[in-house]
């Protein structure tokens, strides 16, 4: 291991941070939230390690600990909602470390990384040729996003190749940050990939922070009491600017599909940054105020798990591994061999097993039960534990068989491994949806890396005796 080393000053404000949570309502959910949240960063987030793994984990806890957040903010109870939202929050903490003790296992017997083991993987690309190809993976990934809802039984895998974008995304930010070299090339792919994220129906704005968090964690070896005094900078800015998007995200979203029971765009980009313009401008204190219950309310996803908790099985009995199985046989089956096989609509199994009335596809919205939740209604508690270990362990073995024949460069080798698990964060992910992306990622990646990579490392390599994987030199990068 090798922990990021954390001054004196710093331990203080953690401690103090952790501290305080007891002193609010509902006190020991937020500590042992934050507690949590602390004890496996030490662990999962490595000194110059990926830090993709950091951000999944952050994004869980965020997803968890918001329920109590709300619950405080209303002045309630934690289970004013339901009697089952504290069980289901400490369960859903006990289930955070099942998912990542398998990874944190791999991370263990990885080699120590230096500063200068990551100087010299970037130094060996050139990082001209990186960002010629970022731009034309931009353009190729927009290509292709247009027809993969088109593609029928091959969207997935399109939707796979997409992700490559932000494979050169951060390698293009590892080498600009690392060399110094073409930063205001890197600063306005920043800004660009944020503001156009504003004209597509999900919101992608916030795709990008997550991808440039992932980058800059994996050059953090040590946290000082000016780092911590920046991050809260940043937190105290981009908490207005949630709450602000929050106001405004429901009539935004309505304008782009012009009222149509779709999740799609239908207007052209300067009508839809007219209207954005438009309701920036009519948002006042009550606006914001209000959306702060909807913002906490959307972030939580502790609910479904605490309804589903509530039916199952005093209502509904243990399904016994059916819904996965369900869900595996939904995402190994390909259209073409079952045409009558059904359209996704996660809002179906969330209704069965909350009991609240959802609407689904047909209506252009989905809700899903969380996939902690669809393990917990198969197996129950211990079995649910079981069920996250293992798919923790998947997390594991895709990570090291990245790691080790993707190349043998370690700032490749994050890039690829950042960009691969950037799309798995949500805590509030299907079951169906999870094993669907994460079957035609790890196909479409294995592809990548015997036929698309050893070119493109051969493009960029400056010295091209790197442009083949060599598992022995990525044990042991020095």
């Amino acid at each position: 291991m090798n922990p990021i080393k954390v001054d004196s000053q710093s331990k203080f404000i953690f401690f103090l941070i952790v501290l305080c949570q007891l002193f609010f309502a509902n006190g020991l959910y937020l500590f042992a939230c934050v507690i949590t949240f602390l004890v496996m960063c030490y662990f999962v987030q490595q000194a110059y390690g990926t830090g993709v793994f950091t951000v999944i984990l952050a994004q869980h806890i965020l997803q968890i600990i918001a329920g109590v957040w709300l619950c405080n903010y209303l002045g309630n109870d934690i289970n004013y909602r339901s009697p089952e939202t504290g069980v289901a929050t400490v369960a859903s903490l006990v289930g955070v470390c099942c998912l990542f003790l398998p990874i944190i296992y791999v991370q263990g017997n990885m080699p120590r990384i230096t500063m200068a083991d990551v100087r010299r993987s970037v130094e060996q690309f050139s990082t001209e040729k990186t960002l010629y190809c970022y731009i034309g993976s931009f353009f190729l990934t927009a290509s292709l996003g247009v027809f993969a809802a088109s593609l029928a039984g091959f969207a997935q895998i399109v939707y796979s190749i997409v992700k490559i974008k932000w494979l050169f995304f951060l390698l293009f930010g590892y080498q600009s940050i690392v060399k110094k070299e073409k930063r205001v090339f890197f600063y306005f792919a920043i800004a660009f990939e944020f503001l156009s994220g504003f004209l597509t129906f999900f919101s992608d704005f916030k795709t990008v922070i997550y991808f440039l968090v992932i980058l800059l964690l994996t050059l953090i070896a040590s946290i000082n009491f000016k780092q911590i005094l920046y991050a809260l900078a940043v937190v105290g800015l981009m908490i207005p600017m949630a709450l602000f998007w929050s106001s405004i995200k429901g009539d935004y979203r309505s304008f782009l599909n012009g009222g149509q029971k779709s999740q799609t765009v239908i207007v052209s980009n300067q009508e839809a940054l007219d209207k954005l313009k438009s309701l920036s401008n009519n948002v006042d204190e009550n606006s914001l105020a209000g959306s702060t219950t909807a913002a906490l309310d959307r972030i939580q996803y502790t609910y479904h798990f605490a309804k589903a908790i509530e039916r199952v099985p005093d209502i509904i009995p243990f399904q016994n591994g059916q819904n996965w199985l369900q869900n595996i046989e939904f995402c190994t089956t390909p259209r073409f061999l079952n045409p009558d096989k059904p359209i996704l609509d996660n809002s179906v199994k969330t209704s069965k097993y909350t009991g609240i009335h959802y609407l689904g596809g047909k209506s252009g919205v989905s809700f899903s039960l969380g996939y902690f939740a669809e393990f917990y209604v198969d197996f129950g508690f211990y079995g649910m534990m079981i069920g996250i270990f293992i798919l923790g362990a998947v997390y594991a073995k895709i990570y090291g068989y990245f790691m080790r024949k993707s190349s043998n460069n370690l700032a490749f080798n994050y890039a690829v491994v950042g960009s691969f698990f950037g799309e798995f964060i949500g805590f509030e992910m299907d079951g169906t949806f999870l094993l669907g992306r994460l079957l035609a990622s790890l196909i479409t990646y294995i592809i990548l890396i015997n036929f698309a990579f050893p070119l493109i490392l051969d493009f960029i390599a400056v010295d091209k005796s790197y442009s083949k994987p060599n598992s022995s030199n990525v044990v042991n990068p020095t």
